[in-house]
């Protein structure tokens, strides 16, 4: 079996309090993988996506890789820094995902977030971009050329901020598993984190 498994994160400031925890789990998940060969063979990926405001900061991308020294090398050297207003640059996060260098059969995509979209149909919070993405992206197109990718997609959700967010997201792409990592502590995250996306392969290749 081979699985292509990439993270996306939001790693503005908001995630301060969350970050180092998913950056453990994630490590512990690549880790935890690689000890599965050769059962299951794996490449593992990095997307983390801020806003805007932030400049060429505003995408850090890690491609697949087989090497889980290297995957944890790379996600050590991200932090929690920057966004301006509520909503983030998600779409921008997820389209530049969906173009990695997937190449296995079983893709899977995690995403952890705690924030929405830019658009009023996400939130009524203060938003820089109340119509929505200004690169013109909108969740139909990017999650459609997810689905025709092949890339089947999950979410890890922090607050209720981003219910409305799920609700959108199912009515394009129909019903995916959502994972509550809102009530985890700290040191209770990295579990709750490795428990998701160990439950997300194994649900990819039942229906597979």
């Amino acid at each position: 079996m081979e699985v292509d498994l990439c993270f996306v994160m939001d790693c503005t400031g908001s995630m301060g309090g969350h970050i180092e925890g998913a950056k453990n789990c994630i490590k512990e998940v690549a880790e935890r993988m690689a000890k599965m060969e050769p059962a299951i063979k794996i490449r593992v990926g990095f997307c983390g996506y801020r806003d805007h405001c932030d400049n060429d900061d505003r995408l850090q991308i890690f491609d697949f890789t087989n090497s889980c020294d290297e995957f944890k090398n790379n996600v050590s050297k991200v932090s929690a820094t920057g966004g301006g207003d509520a909503p983030e640059d998600v779409l921008g996060g997820l389209n530049a995902a969906v173009h990695m260098s997937w190449r296995n059969s079983i893709r899977v995509l995690l995403h952890i977030g705690d924030c929405p979209p830019h658009g009023r149909r996400y939130n009524n919070a203060s938003d820089d971009y109340p119509d929505g993405d200004p690169n013109g992206l909108t969740a139909e197109c990017v999650l459609e050329e997810m689905r025709s990718a092949g890339i089947h997609y999950f979410f890890g959700k922090i607050t209720n901020e981003t219910e409305t967010m799920i609700r959108i997201f199912k009515g394009i792409i129909g019903e995916f598993l959502v994972f509550d990592l809102e009530t985890a502590k700290p040191d209770d995250l990295v579990q709750k984190f490795t428990e998701a996306a160990c439950s997300a392969i194994t649900a990819v290749t039942i229906r597979e």
